[in-house]
């Protein structure tokens, strides 16, 4: 609506009010604005204020707690008395003295308190080390002393020491107790003496702090230097693990820098534990590097401001309404004389628009407005006479008094008008008049006779219209005379056409009576025209049964694609297709139907074939898209390639995507097959896929690493097909399949396996010693000579067993050993275990680089020990230097073990293979079971000769 639609009442209500309106808004929104910032600066000290008392308070606290630790070093720097009873006497009263102590305690550095740990080795208050390190707590409930852990590692010690000053730990977590620690250190003539320190548990900060509510629903929790929570009253689970920048809320973590640099503030932000909008005050804790924060809801903080703001509105709104009032009553006493003038002028109006044009204006109105309704009377005598007068004519017009002209004296638009209204009275007789003429001419036939008066307007419309009518008529005579012209040269057309030479045409009337047919239709059919003169086309349609066929024939004449097909049946009764083109044509003045029939016989043959190939080429294409949909959501992939330099791909299943690469990657030679072989592994896949080219086989199985697209190295079973054209060509086509799992799988099998057996080894060695060590204390019983020596053996015997077992568990391949390290090993047992101090006896071994299997291993151990054990009891005499050799060679594929002495030799009465000696006896046994062969040499000392193949 735009402001002249508005009534004058309205204008001035609006006006006023709205001046009010902006008066009000601006002192109030001033208002507002003044009052809430300076109530927001108010809660915002307040709670500044709040937060820097609690801070002080603890800050208090952790002062009294720090007096203490200092008080008991200076007290310990000035101690003389190296009493350490007394001492403990003293930290026992501290402790008694200050229930809010966790902890209290004194370390000394080893023999610095009174020189005398080793007295006082894991004595109460001391460990294993006897140094004086009491620590009196009641983690346990009542007051109890134990030792100092860890302090060769954990700051509370060694900080103090390095820096040779006072130190407040980071909160941490001790037995479960969550506490602090404040250390002085013990300093005597510049030299570090040790530590005196007392641990406070922080619970009591978070029963204090959870206490503490600002506003309504606002609490306080405290920090650490690091931003670790001390306490939370809602958040419990995080205190002690969980930092403020565990939250992950950009202003929480800036808070948390602030507070590491020991800086106060505060931040708006969201609560991660309620999710209320907050402010968040910080201020520093300066003794122990601790915050106490503060968190308000924002909501709470301000609702004095809210509630004044409300109150400031609300007054600012009946203001405006009383306004509203006022300038209702002055506007009513402006606007109801105006009322009363313009109800007058309307009822004039309604008179007038009614035909009652002798109505006047009432001139009995107030003074100010007396005018207005004398110069409308004015007004309305000026213009009801030319109004009557263009009456007059106007009917006398319509009554067909085309002579009639205005009369009466007029000026000014009133002049136009009736001289307007004349003119028309002219224009309109002078077309009459020519139109008549023209009209006459019409019904004579003479279309020669043109309109020349057009007139205007509505009037030339109409002169138009008759001349567009002369014109019609006279070319739809000319017309009619083409057209008849037409109809013949139509009639030659269709005989030409009727004759066609390739399709069969018949005519034939709504009933299906043939009317004529063309030689084909008689060639094709069999039948004479004679014949089809006499037939009805249902005679010749054996598809659609009687008079069926002439229904669905009419409608083939109104179809738009107008063709249809059907069977006929010749004369002699052969049928076949034809496609018909059916069209109502005019046939001697009556509807008839011309019908064009198609042999289609070949055509449908060929769509039958069509059709056959289509459901071949449809299932085979079913087959391939459900093969490909196999593959593709197979972990097989299937490639073809070229066998070429670096196998170039032709072609390779979708899911290769399961590798990271697209289809494209291959097919554009981007990538090539052998860019994605591991290089370890590419020559010899080369090798192997060379020699299979060359050779006969057609298939290849082989396992090798490859790359993904990410680089990830994946273990895959490549099975390829190799197929040799006559032709002489290659190609190669196959599947690969991801087995990074299974050789997992064979790793971690083979990891435990070889675990599981290193394990054996490592017991039955365990066991072989148990057993060692049995047959030594069961000797211990005896003190014939001859049975201890017996014992003495036979515990040799199994430690030689042992040792190979050691060597098993401690070697990387479990299945061999080293036989050097082992023979190495065997002789300095034996060397310690007779300890043979009458005689100068060197042993030596020449081992080859052999590894042995624990089969063939085990016995030559044995052999070696026996052989080895009586060199040293019986080859030498007392106080005689002597030489054991002990060689082991390979000859051929023979191995050669020789054992040899050069001390008095065997005594020829001897014979080693039957002999009481259980030693000999043994070693011919243990000779037989490695399958080898056993020869003595006396010639210069003795000398065993063992020839033997690994058992295998």
């Amino acid at each position: 609506m735009q402001q002249k639609d508005l009534s004058i009442k309205a204008k001035l209500i609006a006006y006023i009010v709205i001046g009010v309106f902006l008066v009000l808004a601006a002192s109030t929104a001033v208002s507002i604005s003044t009052v809430t910032a300076q109530q927001r600066e108010l809660a915002y000290l307040q709670s500044v204020e709040m937060a820097r008392d609690y801070a002080n308070q603890f800050d208090g606290d952790m002062k009294a707690n720090e007096a203490i630790a200092h008080t008991l070093g200076k007290t310990m720097e000035q101690y003389n008395s190296a009493d350490r009873e007394e001492v403990n006497n003293i930290l026992k009263n501290i402790m008694m003295e200050n229930p809010a102590l966790t902890g209290v305690y004194v370390g000394y550095e080893p023999n610095a308190f009174d020189g005398r740990d080793s007295e006082y080795v894991n004595a109460p208050g001391h460990d294993s080390t006897g140094r004086f390190v009491p620590y009196w707590n009641t983690i346990q409930g009542s007051v109890s002393v134990e030792p100092l852990v860890s302090y060769e590692e954990l700051d509370y010690y060694q900080v103090p020491k390095r820096t040779e000053a006072a130190l407040v730990t980071e909160p941490y977590f001790y037995q479960g107790i969550f506490m602090v620690s404040y250390d002085m250190p013990i300093m005597k003539d510049g030299e570090f003496l040790g530590v005196a320190g007392v641990d406070v548990s922080l619970q009591y900060i978070d029963d204090v702090v959870s206490e503490i509510r600002a506003f309504e629903t606002g609490y306080a929790f405290v920090t650490g230097n690091t931003g670790i929570l001390v306490s939370h009253p809602e958040y419990k689970e995080g205190i002690g693990s969980k930092t403020l920048y565990d939250f992950g809320i950009p202003e929480i973590s800036e808070a948390a820098g602030n507070i590491r640099k020991g800086k106060g503030g505060s931040v708006e932000t969201i609560d991660p534990v309620t999710g209320k909008e907050i402010i968040m005050f910080y201020e520093p804790v300066r003794t122990g590097n601790y915050s106490f924060v503060l968190v308000v809801p924002k909501e709470e903080m301000f609702a004095g401001v809210t509630t004044l703001r409300n109150k400031l509105i609300f007054i600012s709104a009946i203001s405006i309404g009383f306004m509203a009032v006022v300038s209702y009553l002055i506007a009513i006493s402006i606007t109801s004389p105006i009322d009363e003038i313009v109800f007058n002028f309307r009822q004039i109006a309604k008179d007038a628009v009614n035909g009652k044009l002798d109505t006047r204006a009432d001139t009995d109105v107030q003074r100010d407005f007396k005018e207005i309704p004398l110069g409308l009377n004015e007004i309305l005598e000026a213009v009801v006479a030319p109004i009557r007068e263009t009456v007059r004519v106007t009917n006398a017009l319509a009554q067909g008094e085309l002579e009639t002209r205005t009369k009466l004296e007029l000026k000014g638009e009133f002049k136009e008008l009736g001289d307007t209204l004349d003119n028309f009275a002219e224009s309109l007789n002078n077309i009459i008049d020519d139109s008549n003429s023209v009209l006459t001419a019409i019904q004579n036939n003479d279309f020669s006779c043109s309109v020349q008066v057009h007139g205007e307007g509505d009037f030339k419309i109409l002169t138009d219209g008759i001349e567009e009518t002369r014109h019609s008529l006279s070319a739809a005579i000319t017309e009619q005379k083409k057209a008849e012209k037409a109809l013949r040269d139509s009639e030659k057309k269709f005989r030409t056409l009727f004759e066609s030479p390739n399709d069969a045409i018949y005519l034939h009337d709504m009933e299906g009576n043939f009317l004529e047919v063309n030689e084909i239709a008689c060639e094709r059919m069999g039948y004479t025209r004679e014949d089809f003169l006499t037939m009805r086309y249902m005679d010749i349609d054996v598809y659609y049964p009687g008079r069926q066929v002439l229904k669905v024939i009419r409608t083939l004449c109104k179809s738009k694609s107008n063709l249809l097909e059907t069977v006929h049946m010749r004369k002699d009764g052969s049928t076949f297709p034809v496609e018909l083109s059916s069209r109502i044509i005019k046939y001697e003045s009556s509807n008839a139907i011309i019908t064009i029939a198609r042999d289609i016989s070949n055509r449908k043959k060929n769509e039958k074939e069509l059709e056959k190939y289509a459901e071949d080429l449809k299932h085979s294409n079913e087959l391939k898209e459900e093969l490909e949909s196999v593959i593709n959501h197979s972990p097989v992939i299937v490639f073809k390639w070229k066998p070429e330099m670096d196998w170039p791909v032709e072609f390779v299943s979708s899911n290769v995507t399961q590798l990271g690469y697209t289809v494209e990657d291959f097919t554009s030679n981007r990538i090539k097959y052998a860019d994605i072989v591991y290089p370890e592994d590419s020559g010899r896949v080369h090798h192997q896929l060379s020699k299979y080219y060359h050779g006969k086989s057609s298939d290849v199985n082989w396992e090798y690493r490859i790359f993904t697209k990410s680089g990830d190295v994946r273990w895959v079973d490549e099975r390829t097909f190799i197929n040799r054209h006559t032709q002489g060509n290659i190609t190669l086509q196959g599947i690969i399949l991801d087995i990074t799992e299974r050789k997992k799988a064979e790793e971690a099998l083979l990891q435990t396996e070889k675990i599981r057996k290193k394990e054996i080894h490592h017991r039955v060695k365990n066991n072989l010693q148990v057993i060692s060590s049995l047959l030594y204390l069961a000797s211990e019983n005896f003190r014939d000579p001859a049975v201890i020596e017996a014992f003495m053996d036979s515990r040799n015997r199994v430690r030689s067993m042992a040792l190979i077992h050691e060597e098993l568990y401690q070697s990387k391949d479990i299945a061999n050993i080293d036989f050097a390290d082992y023979t190495k090993n065997l002789l300095e047992y034996l060397s310690k275990s007779y300890r043979i101090d009458d005689k100068d006896i060197d042993l030596l071994s020449n081992i080859e680089n052999v590894y042995l299997g624990v089969d063939t291993a085990v016995p030559l151990g044995m052999i070696i020990n026996e052989l080895v054990s009586n060199s040293m009891k019986h080859a030498f005499k007392s106080g005689a230097h002597g030489m054991i050799s002990v060689n082991l060679s390979t000859q051929d594929s023979t191995l050669v073990l020789q054992v040899k002495d050069n001390g008095v030799g065997l005594p020829p009465e001897i014979d080693f293979r039957n002999t009481e000696s259980l030693g000999l006896q043994l070693v011919t046994t243990l000779v037989d079971q490695i399958d080898g062969t056993i020869e003595l040499d006396v010639n210069e000392g003795t000398e065993f000769i063992i020839r033997f193949k690994e058992l295998r």
